[in-house]
Formats: C-alpha cells, sequence, structure tokens
C-alpha cells in the first residue's frame, strides 16, 4: 500500500500513545481549520488485535483505556475484528473531537494531539495498527459517554440534583456506525437535539472572543443601597455601565449624581430581564449583576451545555418542565404550551433538581409539616407561643399516632422533636386548596397557596424547597383533562380528595440560567443559588 504520509515506527506510535501529554486547551480562537488529515484504507490483523486485547484484560498492556470493560465488550460483539481500517471512519473520528470546542468541550481531554500522530503515521505494520484500533475505539466512547451525559457527574458537582443517565446502546452504536461508516453522524445522535443547546452552541464563540475585552467595562462598587431619587457617586458609573449593557441610551448617560425617574426607569427594564427584585434600588443584587463579566457570560454558556447534556433528551408530552432561576413553569402537550409564574425555594432551602412523573392531586390536602420545617419554623413559633398552632390549624401527634393536647407539652424538652404535625385543610393551609404529587426522594411537590401576592413579585425564590404555582387550578385541569368548572367544584366543596391522572405526565426540575428572546439573543438570568460558577470552574481548568 502506497503511505502517503510520514513514516513513525513502532515504537515512537506505542510512547505517543502512553505518554502523558501537557493538557493543551484549544478554542474557538485556536481551532478554526475543520480540514482532514489524508489517509488511505488500511489493513489491521486481528490475530495482532486479540493479542493486545488479551494482554489489556490481563493488565499487561502498556495502552491504558479509559474505558478498558466497555472496549472489551465492543470487540466481542465484532467477534475480535479490527474497527478502524476505513479511512471515513478514522477522519470522522479525527473532525469531530478536533471540532469538540464547539460543543463547549475541549479537544485534548479527548488526546486530540495523540489523535492527529497515531492516525498519520499509520502504516502496513499491523502490531501498529492494532494498538491504533483499540486507542481510537477508547477515544470514540470517551467523546460520546461526554456527549450523551456530561464530561462531570451531576450529582458530584450538586448533591440535591439527581438525574437519570440518558441511555444509549454505546457499543452497538459504535458496531453499526463503522460496518455502514457513519462514525460523524453517530457521534451527532448522542447530542442533545434542544433549541436551547444549539443556541448556546450558536453564542459560544462570540463570547469567548468578548473575554478579552472586559478591562474596558465599567465597574460599578459596592456600597451601602441607592434608592431612587437619592444622589451618590457611583451613580455615573451606573448610567455608564447601563448604557453597555443596551439599557440606557447614550443620550441619558449625563454627570448626574441623582438616581432620577429616568435612570429608575432603565434600572427596573435591566431588574426585570435579570429575575432581580423591580424596585429600582441599587443594592448588592443589583450590583452584582451590572458588574456581570463577559467571562462569566462565557463561562454560563459552557456550564448550559453541560447542564443540557445531563437533562433528559426527551421531556415527555405531555409534560411539566419548571425552570428554577427563571422562576417559570411550564405544561405542554400535542396542542398546548401554557406558562406558569412559581415560587421556588430560597436559597438556603434550594428547590432540588430531578425528573419524576405525576402520581396524583390532592384536592383540599392536609399538610404533613416535613421534618426541616418542623425543626426550624414550626417548634421554636409554638415555644414562643402555643396559640400559633391553633391559628394556623396544626395538630399535634405522637409516635402512636394520639393526637396531643397542646397545652400539656413540655415544649422545652426534645419531646415535640419526635412528634408529627399536620395542618388541616383550609384557606390557611400553607399548601393552599391543591397539590400534585410525584414520587421523588425530596419530599418536593406542586401547589397552591394563600399567599399569593408573591407571584406579582419578579424575584421569587421564597419557598421552603416545594413549588407554588399561579393559576395551579388551570395546570390541574390540564394534568386531569378536566374542564376548569369541575376542577373548582372539587375544590369548592372543601372535601379531601385524591385523584389519579388518566394519562402519563412527566416532571422536570431543571436549571439553566441562560435564555433566549425572540432575536435569539442570549438573557443571562439571576444564578438565583449561584451555581454557575461552581461547575464553570471545573469545565474550564
Amino acid at each position: 500500500m502506497k503511505i502517503l504520509l510520514h513514516y513513525i515506527y513502532i515504537s515512537s506510535i506505542i510512547a505517543c500513545l502512553i505518554s502523558c501529554e501537557k493538557e493543551l486547551k484549544l478554542t474557538a480562537n485556536d481551532l478554526v481549520d475543520e480540514s482532514s488529515i489524508e489517509m488511505l484504507d488500511i489493513i489491521i490483523s486481528d490475530e495482532k488485535l486479540n493479542q493486545e486485547l488479551q494482554k489489556i484484560k490481563t493488565t499487561s498492556s502498556e495502552l491504558k483505556l479509559k474505558n478498558k470493560d466497555s472496549v472489551i465488550a465492543f470487540y466481542q460483539i465484532r467477534n475480535g475484528k479490527s474497527a478502524w481500517e476505513s479511512a471515513k471512519n478514522r477522519n470522522d473520528l479525527y473532525l469531530a473531537i478536533k471540532m469538540s470546542y464547539t460543543e463547549g468541550l475541549i479537544p485534548n481531554d479527548y488526546d486530540f494531539n495523540k489523535i492527529e500522530k497515531s492516525i498519520s503515521a499509520i502504516n502496513n505494520e499491523e502490531s501498529n495498527n492494532a494498538l491504533v484500533d483499540l486507542f481510537l475505539t477508547d477515544t470514540y466512547l470517551t467523546y460520546a459517554y461526554h456527549l450523551a451525559n456530561g464530561k462531570i457527574k451531576s450529582q458530584k458537582t450538586y448533591k440535591d440534583w439527581k438525574l437519570d443517565e440518558n441511555k444509549f446502546q454505546f457499543n452497538c452504536i459504535l458496531n453499526e456506525a463503522i460496518n455502514t461508516t457513519e462514525v460523524d453522524n453517530s457521534l451527532e445522535n448522542y447530542k442533545p437535539q434542544h433549541k436551547i443547546y444549539k443556541q448556546l452552541k450558536s453564542v459560544l464563540p462570540n463570547a469567548k472572543k468578548r473575554v478579552g475585552t472586559d478591562s474596558l467595562r465599567v465597574i460599578v462598587s459596592h456600597g451601602n443601597k441607592i434608592r431612587p431619587n437619592k444622589s451618590d457617586d457611583r451613580i455615573i458609573n451606573i448610567r455608564t455601565r447601563l448604557n453597555q449593557l443596551g439599557f440606557l441610551e447614550d443620550s441619558l448617560v449625563n454627570n448626574s449624581k441623582t438616581l432620577d425617574t429616568l435612570l429608575q426607569e432603565s434600572l427596573k427594564k435591566f431588574q426585570l430581564e435579570k429575575n432581580l427584585q423591580v424596585d429600582a434600588i441599587v443594592g448588592e443584587g443589583t450590583v452584582s449583576a451590572l458588574n456581570r463579566s463577559y467571562k462569566d457570560d462565557y463561562l454560563s454558556i459552557l456550564v448550559n451545555l453541560e447542564r443540557w447534556r445531563w437533562f433528559p433528551r426527551d421531556f415527555g408530552n405531555p409534560s411539566i418542565v419548571v425552570n428554577i432561576p427563571q422562576f417559570q413553569l411550564t405544561y405542554t402537550s400535542s396542542d398546548q404550551h401554557i406558562t406558569h409564574n412559581i415560587v421556588v425555594g430560597k436559597t438556603a432551602r434550594r428547590t432540588p433538581v430531578f425528573s419524576s412523573q405525576i402520581a396524583h392531586i390532592d384536592f383540599n390536602p392536609l399538610w404533613y409539616i416535613p421534618p426541616t420545617i418542623k425543626k426550624e419554623d414550626v417548634i421554636p413559633s409554638a415555644t414562643k407561643d402555643v396559640d400559633y398552632l391553633r391559628r394556623k390549624n396544626i395538630s399535634v401527634y405522637s409516635r402512636n399516632g394520639k393526637q396531643m393536647q397542646l397545652d400539656s407539652i413540655d415544649w422545652s424538652s426534645n419531646a415535640p422533636y419526635s412528634y408529627s404535625y399536620v395542618q388541616a385543610s383550609g384557606d390557611s393551609n400553607a399548601l393552599g386548596r391543591l397539590k400534585i404529587i410525584f414520587p421523588n426522594e425530596f419530599s418536593v411537590y406542586l401547589h397552591d397557596t394563600p399567599s399569593k401576592s408573591l407571584f406579582g413579585k419578579n424575584y421569587r425564590a421564597k419557598s421552603s424547597g416545594c413549588v407554588r404555582v399561579q393559576d395551579v387550578f388551570k395546570l390541574a385541569a390540564n394534568v386531569l383533562d378536566w374542564q376548569d368548572d369541575i376542577v373548582m367544584k372539587q375544590i369548592d366543596n372543601k372535601v379531601t380528595r385524591r385523584v389519579i391522572p388518566r394519562k402519563k405526565i412527566n416532571v422536570h426540575f431543571l436549571y439553566w440560567s441562560v435564555v433566549f428572546n425572540e432575536k435569539s439573543e442570549p438573557i443571562f438570568l439571576n444564578d438565583v443559588y449561584n451555581l454557575d460558577p461552581i461547575l464553570g470552574d471545573l469545565l474550564s481548568n
């Protein structure tokens, strides 16, 4: 076979494959050439391949694989036959790894330099080619896993996240791709196909380029709150900053140090977009949002790309999706797309991230007060004033289920912590008149609330972890396929009743801090639980 590429001896190939090279971070600015390396089909000895596989099984091989068991299983599917003889397949993998930065990933996490050297050195030395065959299979599987489920494990990053892995038959998919020379398409199918993932990819290159221009932007220093119509030296920088961010016209950027009416309106628009409290008061949260850097934006895009790789590929139809930073719930069916404002957990009692399926809806529910609220809210309030329980219509039960007389309880002892606390149904019930239940380890659900004024606030991280839903009766009607008046009849009769939906409805509590407007421009929401920096650091290092 005529060799068109540079010849490298077997010894140099092995050294290339097992050497530990310093990580090279390739970015959108570093990689612009999508060309392939010229190569031809090759012959790979199955005998040599199986000899090396045997060494791998007995841990005597010098070739260290990231997915040892999966690689062994892959070649069992192929009955010990080699995989990468086709030049097109090798080139498809090479290009996919080279362009992995477009997914917010780092090419050299997949040994890009080693791939480039190994495939350009492939020749008719069969032992060498067998090593490369194994190496390319291992590389494909690593990249496929990352596209399918992310580079970093969600639960290792966030303890209150529980997302099931996206299931793919990786070895079978690779085997089919090898046989049909469709390696590129097979990798494409692991990626999230959601519109937002594609939008994030489209804005990634420009976000990367802008990182170096942060020094040109004005910074607003922290300090005491600035209230409407008050003066402060920082107001001049606030005007400039709002202009840089597109919330204030150039003609309104002046030297006035007063938070006047026009500046208040610009601040409110800014606060509204960022899901901050809309009050035109310049406090700590508003200053932090004003000072958000281009680097912060870039890292948030990387972070959200990774999270979308964690998220389920198919939300289901119908489905309920809660986006925590957006304070929004969306009910989607074949003919409906309805959004509801929601109240989520405060920062000290975060709403978790998980997926489940609706089990039932309770009308006029009792509230079995969960341990955290019992410990941190109910018992301290009852200790100060036992009438608190009467006002809230809360009954107390011992471990054997006997109802306790409130005045007989020694609130200074540890005994109250062993009791159960149940709030009767009614207008004062913390769950309101309805709750939607789905199995999860966090005891979280969707529910009504007597405190409906919170839905009028822009910043709505105010609950103890469960999610309060505006117009929840309408949501229940959609879930149950009932008319609105039937739902209200169940509410108004004040009888506690449980109803099981006739259809399966998936529920997803998710967290994406970058959304897009009608012009496909990114909106960087208030990262309400400050989760982006944690993952951003892991992805960028």
